[in-house]
Order: C-alpha cells, then structure tokens, then sequence
C-alpha cells in the first residue's frame, strides 16, 4: 500500500493557534474550540488480522463496524499500532493503523478523521 501524506492541518475543521505570545502552537478543533493532542495505542497480534479488515473498509462501513465492536485490550509494545489525534472533548478523531514488519512500525491503512458520533464510537473502541 502507497504511503499517504495527509496533514492534520489540511483538514477544514483543524487550526492552527498560537499560545502564550506567539512562541507556542497546537492544533484545534474548530467546531468546539477544542485542543488536539496526539496518542499510540498498541495491540497484540491476536488482533491483528481484524484491524487490518476494520482498516480497509470505506468511511461509512468503517464507522457501522466501530458501532458493533467491544474494546480492543491493549498490549504493552505490541505489533499493532493504532496512532492518530483526539480532541479534548472527543468530538474529533483521527485513526491510522500500522503494524510492525522489519524492525519499525509501518502504515497499512488511509487516515480515517472521524467527528461528532463517529468520533465518539472510536474512543470507546480505541480506549481514547
């Protein structure tokens, strides 16, 4: 699969504030003017083959099977990695999916950016 190259930043709803005179960033979500920090999630390899199945699926399929999933349990450095952004109210997610092949951690997925219910199913699938 071709790497991506998609930007936080170059999404409609995402802006870029400066903090404390000028000299700090970080990103928002601007619907809720809500700060964006990033997260990594790992995952065992049990889990692997249903990650990569949930992960190619288009965004409207994507988001009916995070309606019927429980929780995936993490595991301390495991070979799936689940990285992306949250917002602090929840309202916006981004997801991407890699897994671990040749000493580093490679992406196997598009970037999926998730909002409002969307984005809330994502945090209780992903423990966000």
């Amino acid at each position: 699969m071709e790497t991506e190259n998609i930007k936080l930043i170059d999404q409609p709803y995402i802006a870029r504030k400066s903090a404390f005179f000028g000299l700090f960033h970080h990103l928002v979500y601007t619907p809720t003017n809500s700060r964006i920090t990033d997260y990594d999630r790992y995952y065992g390899l049990i889990v692997r083959d249903e990650m990569k199945d949930l992960f190619s699926l288009e965004d409207d399929k994507f988001v009916q099977r995070l309606s019927k999933l429980n929780t995936y349990e993490e595991a301390v450095n495991g070979n799936v990695l689940v990285e992306g952004h949250i917002s602090a109210d929840k309202q916006f997610v981004s997801l991407r999916l890699y897994l671990y092949e040749q000493i580093d951690y490679r992406p196997v997925s598009k970037t999926y950016f998730l909002q409002g219910e969307a984005a809330l199913l994502a945090t209780k699938v992903f423990k966000l």
